[in-house]
């Protein structure tokens, strides 16, 4: 993801009056994905084979919390789609990581077993009923058939970031977006502000996230990158003027390349 500006910079503010021309930027972006996704995807035979169907789906789960996310900025709660955004932003550099070695997608599938193997262990440990070690053996043995796709990148998303052009820009986004999206100091603090009366510190219940246009814009931009990736696997490429009107609009050019 080359070129153009960082992914939630203030450059943003420059080509946008206010939220409200961001937001329906946004709703104009989720509205070429909706006439398109409910019609017959003609996929590249590479990624038909590899890990086109995920892309596909990340795409349009990437969308789908873009509804959410601009629902909360409409409601000035952006604080909660945090985590959202955090998560658009996996969701979006994982689709380009599947594009640029489709084979990755078996790692995916490997990961996805391990995490599967070792909450059937946990359960095993409460003596639920309806399991036993049979179960975890099936998925130990399923495991054993992409054994060799066990890739560091596979279970670290920084990982992945670090083999994508540009990719750490957006994990050092990513950073930011985790701190406020689990029970951490960041979160614990979020709701307390300083004060000059004992103790020092108050309740701050209606507290709002800061650089809200930023990370709107950074939410915008993995739809974007979302899109653009899920268009170079469509064999007839429908979304391309859309997705070249998109980086205009926002400022960025978005090169789909791995990391040198």
């Amino acid at each position: 993801m080359t070129g153009g500006v960082p992914y939630n910079a203030e450059a943003v503010h420059e080509n946008f009056r206010d939220l409200t021309e961001l937001r329906a930027f946004a709703r104009w972006l989720i509205e070429q994905w909706d006439r398109v996704r409910v019609r017959p995807f003609e996929m590249k035979p590479e990624f038909a084979r590899g890990g086109g169907q995920m892309i596909w789906s990340y795409t349009n789960h990437v969308v789908e919390l873009m509804r959410t996310v601009l629902a909360l900025s409409e409601q000035n709660r952006l604080v909660i789609a945090l985590p959202l955004i955090r998560l658009m932003v996996e969701n979006a550099v994982t689709s380009i990581w599947l594009y640029l070695e489709p084979e990755n997608v078996r790692a995916v599938i490997h990961e996805g077993l391990r995490l599967r193997k070792a909450a059937l262990e946990n359960v095993l440990e409460t003596a639920a009923e309806g399991y036993d070690q049979s179960d975890v053996d099936e998925v130990a043995e399923e495991m054993e058939e992409f054994a060799q796709h066990d890739l560091p990148a596979g279970r670290s998303f920084e990982q992945r970031c670090r083999s994508i052009a540009g990719g750490m820009d957006v994990y050092m986004s990513w950073r930011v977006l985790s701190s406020l999206s689990h029970a951490g100091m960041a979160m614990g603090d979020f709701y307390l502000e300083e004060i000059d009366q004992a103790p020092g510190i108050a309740f701050a219940p209606d507290v709002e996230a800061p650089n809200h246009e930023p990370w709107l814009g950074t939410a915008i931009c993995m739809v974007i990158a979302a899109l653009k990736t899920c268009n170079e696997i469509d064999g007839k490429g429908r979304l391309r003027a859309q997705v070249a009107r998109a980086e205009k609009r926002m400022g960025i050019s978005m090169t789909l390349q791995k990391a040198k």
